[in-house]
């Protein structure tokens, strides 16, 4: 059984909240407000709920929450009527002082004072939070939106009456928590710590538990998930997005702030609070902490502790470890009991998940998996500028060849056949190194000569690296990283890619104790075999490992709809508010015949047309990542689900189909996937179901919030007594009182497995306990368990766990990499295609006026 932070709380366990009803007047005295912009220089924009919930939060030091009173989706933020719901009522002097004030900066200056009287003249309720719940005896129990966020706190507060016991050596330490303005539980007294020599510097972090309140499918009671985080703490002003304050007023409660930066009248960069809070602070006579130096937050000074604003390099690492999980399970199983809750387990089913095939595609095999790409003749062309990058490659290709123990032996700019299918040119291009932009329609006009029908794919050297090198920190200079523009000119000339990173030389001592310690076996270069491996996977080739572990007699497509929302970024006015949607479709096609591989297509929206996977990749790439007008909800959300049904509906009709989706992605494109609605509502491929034709679905779910952490398998025998066992390779299964079933599977990353002590140390310790002579694996970034939830909203006409094996073997089983994958194989590809795109997070192309295939002007 698979234990998990994810706990089922009785509806009488939810406690009572203090809510405030805003009647038809407050909305339209707040639509009245006019456009402002805390950002200083940012773009005015029509004033969020939020910003005046976290002043009031500033000046009470509680949680509060302000937003639409609806059962619904929220497509519109400010929907009639809306609530303020807090832990506590409001002093009604602070209140309207605060209210007040906020909307005196919203209107620069103008006391008009419409907020205040509304929202202080509302009859203040104190509710059960029961109440509001809806369908649990349907075993779809939902509730207002605002519900959600609220539902934790009394959780919280509670949990943070009792430290939290953890065992360090013969004693106990005691860590006690304090609950932020966002209901979240910090340990304000207890940070962790290192200091570095070389370089000097010191880095701090502390430990954070956020809960969040999600339903399970066909589940009749609410989950809380707590999720557990190790945040590091900034140690200099710059870039910082949120800030911990101690309240000075409430010295229970940590003020959570979100922050901005301004440049004062010496013109340096300094910190502000957004959303006025310091503003509202004064006006009701509080006191505004005073804003730590640089030199303050390095030392940890002062009353406030910023976050890092993003991945960045640090002393600390990141992750708490899963013995640390295990403690804070057993703590929350000992410490909330009235109520009882129940900690969510899954059961293990008969189903074992295999890996029978593992590293690349043999030698033996190489034809016959390239035979799926669709192309007689496959090409890598293969870019480098450093001699040592060029061996690395032909060492990785040697496999390939008659003579797999010696280095391939072959000049440049020349087709040097590997196999019947397989050849490779390599090619020497100096303008990889360039630290400035290169035209790379000139640089790689050499590829226009191959035009012999072959399917091409390059296999390009980089060098660089997101650390800058001391000499280029000295000299400012900033070497310009060509990944994405080669990519694009690549994609113009319909050729797939894949990068390997330049090694660093080795140092003078290094290659001397090589020359003299010749017997030692050379170590194998995994970044160029893997990038060889991933190069070929994205070609199309396709081996018949996937075969092996399923068994699909009907021959049916195996469908990924892959979907994410990005935001326009370019420099045309207005366009940071517009978003598109990311549509990528995968279909792998399955065959009996062992003389014919399964091969992937995937969809082309210019084309409106399946396409082979590295043609379909090519022309992805050459076009805007995403189609605007397609969004989640309303809508944009209908037209994003007629183009894909469009799209499902030219496959192969005397086929069988079994879509996967990602859950998080699609529900509200297809309400069907919904828990609330599951299976009961619209889902893709509906009207491509017939008497003879079965279209199953199968939702896929690996989000941090919503999946449970997994804790332990208990019932494994324990090797150390305090590491927590880790998951088998099996499907798990949870069937809830209502009869729905609900499955599982859960894994240790290649990083927890291996890499010694160092790899397992969140396993056996936690950072509180660490001992000093391990201190240093502080750095590390310390692994959990990871998950993915797999339910079925429509079987078609086979069988539920069937499918949910399926699922799960094509996520253990993957085609270019030997550990498991959070998606299955189609939904794998869609979400690799969407990572390579140029534009992936980054700055759109400018839209061109063609329209696309089956597109008209003017309606015509």
């Amino acid at each position: 059984m698979i234990s998990t932070l994810a706990f089922l709380f009785p509806h009488t366990a939810l406690g009572k909240i203090t809510l405030y009803p805003l009647n038809r007047e407050f909305g339209e005295a707040w639509s009245a407000l006019p456009s402002y912009g805390d950002a200083k220089n940012g773009k005015p924009r029509r004033p969020p709920y939020a910003g005046l919930a976290s002043a009031l939060s500033a000046v009470s030091g509680q949680p509060v929450v302000l937003m639409p009173h609806c059962y619904g989706v929220v497509d519109d933020e400010f929907a009639q009527p809306a609530v303020a719901v807090t832990t506590r009522p409001f002093d009604p002097w602070i209140l309207s002082t605060a209210v007040r004030d906020w909307e005196r900066c919203v209107r620069k200056g103008e006391d008009a004072n419409t907020l205040a009287p509304l929202l202080t003249a509302a009859d203040v309720e104190h509710p059960n939070l029961s109440t509001y719940v809806r369908g649990a005896e349907h075993g779809t129990p939902h509730a207002p939106s605002w519900f959600y966020r609220v539902a934790a706190w009394n959780f919280a507060q509670r949990l943070a009456r009792t430290p939290l016991p953890v065992p360090n050596g013969p004693r106990m330490r005691h860590i006690r928590w304090r609950m932020d303005t966002q209901g979240s539980l910090i340990s304000w007294e207890n940070i962790t710590k290192r200091t570095t020599q070389k370089p000097k510097r010191s880095g701090y972090a502390l430990h954070k538990l956020d809960f969040r309140v999600v339903t399970q499918p066909g589940e009749p009671l609410f989950a809380l998930h707590v999720l557990p985080t190790f945040s590091r703490l900034a140690t200099h002003w710059a870039s910082t997005r949120t800030v911990f304050i101690e309240h000075s007023t409430h010295k229970e409660t940590l003020l959570r702030m979100p922050i901005g930066h301004t440049k004062n009248s010496d013109g340096q960069w300094v910190p502000y609070a957004r959303n006025y809070a310091a503003e509202v602070l004064e006006a009701c006579g509080m006191d505004f902490a005073a804003w730590p130096t640089n030199d303050d937050l390095a030392a940890l000074k002062g009353q406030m502790r910023a976050l890092v604003p993003a991945p960045v390099p640090h002393v600390l690492g990141k992750g708490v470890g899963t013995r640390f999980n295990k403690i804070l399970a057993d703590h929350i199983n000992e410490t909330i009991k009235r109520p009882r809750i129940i900690q969510v387990s899954f059961e293990p089913t008969g189903v074992e998940l295999t890996r029978p095939t593992k590293g690349a595609v043999t030698r033996a095999d190489l034809d016959h998996a390239l035979a799926a790409t669709g192309s007689e003749t496959v090409r890598i062309i293969a870019l480098y500028n450093d001699g040592t990058t060029r061996r690395r490659m032909a060492e990785a290709l040697a496999p390939y060849t008659n003579t797999p123990d010696r280095l391939l032996d072959c000049g440049d700019h020349d087709d040097h056949h590997l196999s019947e299918r397989l050849i490779v040119r390599f090619h020497r291009l100096p303008a990889l190194d360039r630290a400035e932009r290169v035209d790379w329609d000139d640089e790689l006009a050499f590829l226009d000569q191959f035009a012999d029908g072959a399917l091409n794919g390059a296999w390009v050297e980089t060098i660089w690296n997101p650390k800058p090198t001391k000499r280029e920190r000295e000299t400012g200079q900033h070497r310009h990283d060509h990944k994405r523009d080669l990519r694009r000119a690549l994609y113009e000339r319909n050729i797939v890619s894949q990068f390997l990173a330049r090694q660093a030389p080795p140092e003078p001592d290094d290659t001397a104790e090589a020359e003299s310690d010749a017997e030692t076996e050379v170590p194998k270069d995994y970044k160029a075999i893997n990038a060889l491996r991933d190069l070929l996977f994205r070609l199309g080739s396709v081996d018949d490992r996937l075969r092996h572990v399923t068994d699909l007699t009907d021959e049916p497509i195996l469908v990924g709809i892959h979907l994410r929302q990005q935001r326009i970024s370019n420099r045309r006015p207005g366009a940071a508010d517009r978003t598109q949607m990311v549509e990528i479709l995968t279909a792998l096609h399955t065959h009996n015949d062992p003389d014919r591989p399964w091969h992937m297509d995937s969809y082309d929206h210019s084309t409106h047309d399946w396409r082979p996977q590295a043609a379909a990749e090519a022309a992805f790439g050459q076009h805007a990542i995403g189609r605007e007008g397609h969004a989640r909800h309303e809508e944009g959300a209908l037209l994003a689900r007629q183009h894909i049904e469009s799209a499902l509906k030219i496959l192969p009709t005397d086929r069988p189909l079994i879509i996967f989706v990602d859950t998080e992605a699609c529900r509200t494109i297809w309400p069907g996937l919904q828990n609330v609605r599951f299976g009961k509502g619209p889902l893709p491929g509906d009207d491509l179901r017939t008497p003879t034709r079965s279209v199953s679905v199968i939702a896929i779910n690996t989000s941090y919030g919503e999946v449970p952490t997994p804790v332990e398998n208990t019932a494994s025998p324990r090797k150390n007594p305090k590491r927590p066992p880790k998951p088998q390779e099996r499907l798990y299964q949870r069937t809830t009182s209502t009869g729905h079933t609900s499955w599982y599977i859960a894994q240790a990353s290649r990083t927890y497995d291996g890499f010694g002590n160092a790899g397992s140390i969140g396993g056996v310790h936690t950072r509180f306990t660490l001992p000093a002579d391990d201190w240093a694996l502080q750095r590390k970034d310390w692994h959990s368990f990871t998950a993915t939830q797999i339910t079925v909203p429509h079987a078609g006409k086979r069988d539920p766990q069937q499918l949910a094996a399926l699922a799960a073997q094509l996520c253990h089983q993957s085609l270019a990499w030997d550990a498991r994958t959070r998606h299955p194989v189609p939904l794998h590809v869609a979400g690799a295609m969407d990572r390579a795109h140029p534009e992936y997070r980054g700055p759109s192309i400018e839209p061109t006026n063609a329209p696309e295939a089956g597109e008209t002007r003017d309606g015509e």
